[in-house]
């Protein structure tokens, strides 16, 4: 998701490889979005996890800290996906990519009737395998797809994942609040039916492995210029993301809110990070990047402390703008990759995602020992201010960007 869903930006580091094959070729909806719906439907069952939290809590009884090593073990095994992507652009690694809906339905469906704890982990485990092996792979098919349109078909991309995780808890939620958590298995055969039915149309599409060449090595002071400073960003960023994501069906629990309010919280947030994600690439476009970094820092740590003190439809409404305003960044992180090494923006790319899905990892098991510790309100609390100092970060990243189009 993200976080669990940075998990959900997901990588094009083959993009520009892509573009050198097929220079000319016209932007092919269809396949794009056949491809893309593997994404929807994966992440609809990431979106499973933040909302089974609180009964895998209770059924277990753990500590708040034991229960985000679900997300730890799903999200962290993502580290791998430059490696996996650089496997993916020379052996035809699409077939077992297409099969990610299936094994992590799988998985991610019987987590909620896990018999132990370590069953539970192995199930996230194996579904964030799953995971990697399809978000390194299939964003390049997507770009071959695309032609000379590649940010089309990385939208169509991006946003499909997002649209998953906010169904996601919104149909695992249905499930046990009309049946039962028992009923959850049951949710894995759409996985299963799209995978076959997605390598069905898929087989005779042919594979062209990349053509390897010695491209130019990034001068280690400009990477160092670009990655430091979005590091920074996402780490005082993670916080607040690994609060809201992960333990918002718990807080909202504990303050009262029913099954259906704490389910469809994380839709709430979900759809409008769809938003977030949107307005972001639009706006770095025309404004250029810094103004829009410093927008989504103030108007999410502003929306988490009014989540914090309030209650009822603003708590609702505060949800909109941390979901949209948080979201709106990470675009631009990926995008500045892209634009500051075009001669290795594999490389870049792959570094910036690994060092994303390592952070939010580690911050998420961070974030469990502090509401055990502190309490749940305390430490959203905590995120909404962390938040702010990432503002220094953004006047670290190079002064050198698009004229704003105003």
């Amino acid at each position: 998701m993200g976080s669990l869903h940075s998990s959900n930006i997901q990588s094009i580091e083959q993009a520009a490889e892509i573009e050198s094959r097929h220079p000319s070729g016209d932007f092919q909806p269809l396949k794009a979005v056949i491809v893309s719906s593997a994404h929807t439907i994966h992440d609809t069952y990431s979106g499973f996890i933040s909302p089974l939290i609180p009964f895998l809590i209770e059924s277990f009884s753990l500590m708040k800290v034991e229960a985000s090593l679900f997300l730890f073990l799903f999200q962290g095994v993502s580290i791998l996906q430059p490696v996996i992507g650089h496997w993916a652009d020379r052996i035809d690694l699409r077939k077992f990519a297409l099969f990610a809906p299936a094994v992590s339905g799988i998985f991610l469906s019987l987590l909620g009737t896990a018999p132990t704890y370590q069953t539970a982990l192995l199930y996230c485990f194996l579904a964030g395998i799953s995971s990697a092996v399809m978000h390194a792979t299939l964003p390049a098919l997507v770009s071959a797809y695309s032609g000379k349109n590649i940010g089309k078909g990385m939208s169509f991309w991006v946003v499909s994942g997002e649209l998953g995780i906010m169904f996601g808890p919104i149909i695992i939620t249905a499930v046990i609040a009309s049946a039962s958590i028992k009923k959850t298995p049951w949710l894995m055969i759409g996985g299963i039916v799209i995978s076959l039915l997605l390598n069905f149309l898929m087989k005779d599409e042919p594979f062209q492995p990349a053509n390897v060449k010695g491209g130019k090595s990034i001068p280690t002071g400009d990477l160092l210029a670009i990655m430091l400073p979005l590091g920074g960003i996402i780490l005082m960023r993670s916080l607040l993301r690994a609060a809201s994501e992960i333990y918002l069906p718990v807080y909202l629990g504990e303050l009262g809110a029913g099954v259906w309010l704490s389910g469809a919280s994380l839709s709430i947030l979900q759809g409008f990070g769809v938003l977030g994600v949107i307005l972001g690439g639009l706006a770095n476009d025309r404004y250029g990047f810094k103004p829009v970094l410093l927008t989504s820092v103030i108007i999410s740590g502003l929306g988490m402390l009014a989540f914090v003190f309030s209650s009822g439809l603003t708590q609702i409404l505060s949800l909109s703008l941390i979901g949209t305003a948080s979201m709106m960044m990470l675009p631009i992180g990926m995008a500045l990759s892209q634009d500051y090494f075009p001669e290795n923006r594999s490389l870049a790319n792959g570094i910036y995602l690994a060092m994303l899905f390592a952070i939010n990892a580690v911050t998420g098991v961070l974030t469990g020992f502090m509401y055990d510790q502190l309490g749940g309100r305390t430490t959203f609390l905590i995120g909404s201010l962390v938040i702010f100092l990432a503002i220094p970060f953004v006047y670290l990243l190079p002064k050198t960007e698009k004229d704003p189009k105003i």
